[in-house]
């Protein structure tokens, strides 16, 4: 994986927790649409901050507007529809956590991943130990990622099938 399109929630997620590093393991550049990198600005400082910092997020803007607007018909917000249209048009993987925005994705066809899934695969790849998967997951549930039982429970099935 050299390039992937990121929604706004997971880098949040991610720069909250000062974990945009598992994102440096896996990937060259992260492509986000304008609308995405103008909600992780504006957050907070701390978001703002470590974005910034990051030099492997590239803004890039969208260029299929017929896209655009079949996405924007499912009623998400701006980032999502962007994001969602930006991984169409580029036939790249999306970095997605929202619920709808992950049904909307993957009802037109996108390969998606969640901040869960980062870390698996950082974990499946050797960058982290299996130590450290449980702290980072801590970490990301700590700094805004929502959980239900069931996706903690695939998660912790998944964590046992590559270890």
């Amino acid at each position: 994986m050299n390039i992937i399109v990121s929604d706004t929630t997971a880098l949040i997620n991610l720069a909250r927790g000062d974990l945009l590093f598992l994102l440096d393991n896996l990937f060259k550049t992260i492509y986000v649409p304008k609308a995405v990198y103008e909600e992780l600005i504006i957050k907070d400082d701390l978001v703002s901050l470590r974005v910034n910092r990051f030099k492997k997020i590239e803004v890039k803007e969208i260029t299929d507007i017929n896209i655009f607007e079949k996405v924007k018909k499912s009623k998400l917000d701006l980032g999502e529809s962007e994001a969602i249209t930006l991984a169409l048009e580029l036939d790249l993987m999306l970095i997605i956590d929202e619920r709808k925005g992950r049904k909307v994705a993957q009802m037109y066809g996108l390969n998606i991943v969640g901040v869960l899934g980062l870390i698996l695969e950082n974990y499946r790849q050797k960058f982290i130990t299996y130590d450290d998967v449980i702290y980072y997951f801590e970490v990301a549930q700590q700094n805004g990622l929502r959980l239900n039982k069931e996706l903690k429970k695939f998660f912790i099935e998944k964590l046992e099938q590559i270890k």
